[in-house]
């Protein structure tokens, strides 16, 4: 287990003591004097503390570290720098706290068990004085029941002296000897019953108010002291058992903590495809703003089918020393809303695989279409179609001005010449109208 505090004797006249844990600030260094906490002390040197008066003889001091939980050391924003002195300061705070946490639990577990000893001690001595006190109650009935015996007896012989006393001179002396006897037997009864007495007042004890508390109401005392000692100590167990869970729950959230930094990756940011480090290290990560030639770039594996780099376009790469390579890992846009046709000018780019620009229009269950697709790159077509004001009429054909302008028109009847229709030539569309007669 971690030191997590040290402990000394006060002797009257020392007051510097050195500590032997580590902490982050000073702040974090505590101490009481019999469980009394005091700041009358200063820093003589990074790890002996100098107490303003020396501790009284026999005090006992407690030098331990209370690592602060309420706030993270440091704090990382989205875009903001990530030091390795941060991230170490952020996972000594977790250790320091959990390494105090399982001190405290420690120290629980122990004052518990000595809690848990005492009600057994507490409770066996009940048992005793209870045991104690039925047997004083025995002797003191025992005794009692010989006096009344006693007297008895003395009572008979005095009767039978008083019969005797009418009876002739001789049986005086009869008489005399009972009386003897009576009066020892009197003395016996009366020694019994100061026998009895002495071990009534023994069964009982002054409860300061001029009353007496009997040897049961100790012993049911004593019992109810075990009972609260052993709630105490039940008590002890469960705050023990929690500081416990929390210790737990402290250590895996600095597990996690961890692993998310353990996996983090920081990107270099390169400005073009002409940028790219030409002597990398393996594991080498950047970002390279402007993509455009990446598709080309050697050596470079991984590269989607088709994927063309723009301007608009950063890409990300990792060097793999193994295959002297750099790896393609994935791409994103620099303006997130390029992915959607909501600019003004949206351009739907084409590629090597699918051809010129197309936009597919989905049946409602997604499972066929038509595509609106661009001329290939060999037509060398730069041209701007602009559809009618409305949807026009029945029947009606969509024509151009021959600049792009889309109108809606009737398109009337072809007319063909028969004249200029014979066998074997060729047929000419010479107006729209046809006559609806019959070619010779």
């Amino acid at each position: 287990m971690a030191t997590t505090q040290n402990t000394y004797t006060g002797d009257g006249s020392k007051t510097n003591y050195s500590f032997t844990f580590e902490y982050l600030k000073q702040a974090d260094v505590k101490v009481t004097l019999d469980d009394v906490a005091t700041t009358a002390f200063t820093f003589a040197n990074a790890t002996t503390l100098s107490f303003t008066t020396a501790p009284a003889n026999d005090v006992a001091i407690r030098i331990f570290r209370d690592t602060a939980i309420d706030l993270l050391s440091a704090t990382f924003f989205p875009g903001s720098a990530i030091k390795a002195e941060d991230l170490n300061q952020n996972f000594t705070q977790s250790l320091y706290v959990t390494q105090e946490s399982d001190a405290d639990a420690a120290a629980a577990t122990t004052t518990a068990n000595t809690a848990k000893t005492t009600a057994d001690t507490a409770l066996a001595d009940s048992a005793a004085a209870v045991t104690t006190a039925n047997a004083a109650e025995t002797t003191a009935n025992t005794a009692d029941t010989n006096a009344s015996a006693a007297v008895t007896t003395a009572n008979a012989a005095e009767t039978k002296a008083d019969d005797a006393e009418t009876e002739a001179a001789s049986a005086v002396t009869t008489a005399n000897t009972a009386s003897t006897n009576a009066s020892a037997a009197v003395t016996t009864a009366n020694t019994a019953d100061a026998n009895a007495t002495t071990a009534l007042d023994n069964s009982r004890e002054s409860d300061g108010s001029g009353g007496f508390n009997t040897a049961i109401d100790l012993a049911n005392t004593a019992l109810t002291t075990a009972n609260n000692a052993d709630a105490d100590a039940t008590s002890a167990v469960s705050t023990a058992n929690t500081a416990s869970t929390n210790a737990t729950t402290a250590l895996n959230t600095a597990n996690a903590a961890s692993a998310a930094v353990s996996s983090a990756v920081a990107y270099t940011l390169i400005a073009d495809e002409a940028s790219i480090p030409g002597s990398p290290s393996d594991d080498d990560y950047i970002e390279v703003a402007d993509s455009t030639g990446i598709e080309s770039f050697t050596p470079l594996s991984g590269v989607p089918s088709g994927f063309v780099g723009a301007a608009g376009l950063t890409v990300r790469l990792r060097y793999d020393s193994d295959d002297t390579s750099w790896v393609w890992l994935n791409y994103f846009a620099n303006d997130s809303e390029d992915r959607y046709l909501t600019k003004n000018l949206p351009v739907v780019t084409g590629d090597s695989t699918n051809g010129s620009g197309q936009i597919t229009l989905n049946c409602e269950n997604n499972s066929h279409g038509v595509k609106i697709k661009g001329p290939p790159h060999s037509a060398a077509a730069s041209y701007t179609l602009t559809l009618p004001d409305d949807t026009g009429t029945a029947n009606q054909v969509l024509t151009t001005d021959g600049s792009g302008e889309l109108t809606w028109s009737n398109g009337g009847s072809p007319t063909i010449d028969a004249g200029n229709f014979t066998t074997g030539g060729s047929l000419v569309t010479t107006s729209q109208t046809f006559d609806g007669g019959s070619f010779d």
